[in-house]
């Protein structure tokens, strides 16, 4: 392949301004085409690990979640043990989905011919179908998808590819998220959440995020918090600040005003209160640490030109548990952001399918994690394609 085609793997942190040549970005129909999404729904939502949600949101025996896996309906149940296991979301007799949404059962009931399987995927009863034909029934449990969880998230490979979770989290990150353990994450529970249908990419929201050119026009509210962002940057000189964004002095909070009546975080540093961390976990998870709370963006891609987005709001248990808990200042802040990001995302998604981008368009330095990013996609792209 030629070096458009394939950006080199680098440290976006060590990049030297002045010997910046810039690169090339993906191409339109990267974006766009119904043939590429089909390889990346192959080798990297359903090829390796892909990040379905919180554990928290399945916590007893017989709670469920169903998970798209860009086409792949998954049932992910909490067994009677307390161990999560994920299934195939498909009867073995004719095919019908078992479950939708969320819930919590006894056994796993299909709704068309009533066969029943227990929590953890065995075959239990085939109403109506006779003792003594000849039906194997110790083989016709569900077909099971391996999980695991990180840190509190629950992340499943539908192909049961992928090697350790925990080595996949550290590989295909944009900085090594074990740098932020003193956040507990694992420790903190859902209090609150939204979701978000966008009609763009799941790559183009990646990109979004891991840059802030667009941040005096688009986010005039964040700039007024943030000062790097009013110069486009999403960090100081590199290896200060922790790779982190540093909040206007005195302010400590991703919010209107720029406090929170919220508690900090347990275990932070003194630093850290006025600082914002930020990670994308390849493919679909991006992480903000803040001083009062975890927000996390869940990119469910549906088709090249559709992603469903699930932001939770994590807290620690006490807080949550708190009389009168109300996180509407930090997440109506987020939600505010969040409608503003979509909408541009959008309009770069319909950009992508003119002639006039067919070849890509530029980065320039302030674009440079989105280069060290197109260099991650592609090599899990490569590393995945003998897989298909």
């Amino acid at each position: 392949m030629s070096e458009r085609l394939t950006p080199r793997r680098s440290d976006p942190h060590a990049e030297d301004a002045a010997a910046w040549d810039p690169p090339p970005t993906l191409t339109g129909p990267e974006y766009c085409s119904a043939e590429v999404f089909d390889a990346e729904r192959e080798r990297l939502f359903q090829g390796g690990w892909f990040c379905a949600g919180r554990a928290d949101e399945a916590p007893t025996a017989g709670s469920f979640v169903v998970v798209d896996v860009a086409g792949e309906s998954v049932l992910i149940v909490r067994g009677a043990d307390g161990i999560l296991r994920g299934f195939l979301n498909v009867c073995r007799h004719r095919g019908s989905q078992l479950c939708q949404g969320a819930g919590s059962v006894k056994a796993l009931r299909c709704p068309y011919h009533a066969w029943s399987y227990g929590l953890d995927g065995r075959l239990l009863s085939t109403p109506n179908v006779r003792p003594d034909e000849r039906l194997p029934r110790e083989q016709l449990g569900l077909h099971e998808v391996s999980v695991d969880v990180w840190q509190g998230f629950v992340w499943l490979s539908v192909a049961g590819e992928g090697g350790e979770l925990s080595d996949h989290v550290v590989r295909w990150a944009s900085d090594d998220p074990l740098q932020w353990e003193r956040y507990g994450v694992g420790d903190l529970i859902v209090g609150a959440r939204r979701e978000y249908r966008v009609a763009a990419n799941w790559k183009l929201l990646i990109e979004n995020y891991n840059e802030c050119l667009h941040c005096p026009t688009v986010h005039p509210e964040l700039a007024r918090l943030v000062p790097i962002y009013r110069r486009g940057e999403v960090e100081w000189e590199p290896g200060q600040n922790g790779n982190g964004n540093q909040l206007r002095d005195g302010l400590t909070s991703f919010t209107a005003s720029g406090y929170s009546h919220l508690p900090h975080l347990p275990g932070l540093h003194a630093d850290d209160l006025a600082m914002f961390y930020g990670v994308t976990l390849l493919p679909n998870l991006i992480i903000n640490y803040h001083s009062d709370n975890v927000s996390t963006f869940l990119l469910m891609p549906e088709g090249p030109a559709e992603t469903r987005v699930t932001c939770h709001y994590l807290f620690s248990p006490e807080t949550v548990a708190a009389p009168g808990f109300d996180p509407s200042d930090v997440v109506e802040f987020r939600h505010m952001l969040a409608l503003q990001d979509w909408a541009v995302c959008e309009g770069a998604q319909r950009g992508t399918r003119s002639r006039g981008y067919a070849a890509g368009g530029i980065l320039p330095y302030a674009d440079r994690f989105l280069y060290a990013f197109h260099a991650q996609y592609r090599e899990m792209l490569d590393t995945r394609a003998g897989r298909t």
